[in-house]
């Protein structure tokens, strides 16, 4: 018998696993191909004015300052569980390491930490992997919204 799951039953079920399970899961599915974000083509080409999380507001000027902060206040949030970043990559791509050799082109450092972060993205994937980063650590993606520049 065949059972079939969707990538939202997926996006459901992956929350109430604990991080060891969390981190089998996220393995496997990068290994099948398999993210449990979501691309938003909608922010190619946008500017930015800003992001609220957990209801604050933060300025931002771009999204690459948006991935970046947010990043940062997730981080220093749990800060003693700040290796979780890690288990977000790719198959060949390293997204954050200690070691700026892990690197080719952009990165920056996270402030607050030793982390630095791969910024050689587009608007779409640096929101996804925002959502990835929240996801790991347990947060509705929802708590995130980015507020355009009009």
């Amino acid at each position: 018998m065949e059972t079939t799951i969707t990538i939202d039953e997926l996006r459901a079920n992956f929350k109430s696993l604990s991080f060891e399970d969390k981190d089998k899961v996220l393995r496997l599915l990068t290994a099948i191909n398999v993210d449990l974000s979501e691309r938003n083509n909608n922010l190619t080409g946008t500017g930015v004015s800003g992001f609220i999380l957990d209801n604050k507001f933060y300025e931002a000027k771009s999204h690459k300052e948006v991935f970046l902060k947010m990043t940062e206040i997730i981080l220093k949030k749990y800060s003693n569980e700040q290796n979780k970043i890690f288990l977000i990559k790719g198959r060949k791509k390293i997204y954050f390491s200690k070691n700026v050799a892990d690197f080719r082109h952009n990165y920056d450092l996270i402030s607050g930490t030793n982390i630095y972060a791969d910024v050689n993205e587009n608007s779409a994937q640096l929101n996804r992997r925002c959502q990835r980063i929240l996801q790991i650590y347990e947060i509705n993606p929802s708590f995130l919204m980015i507020i355009p520049d009009y």
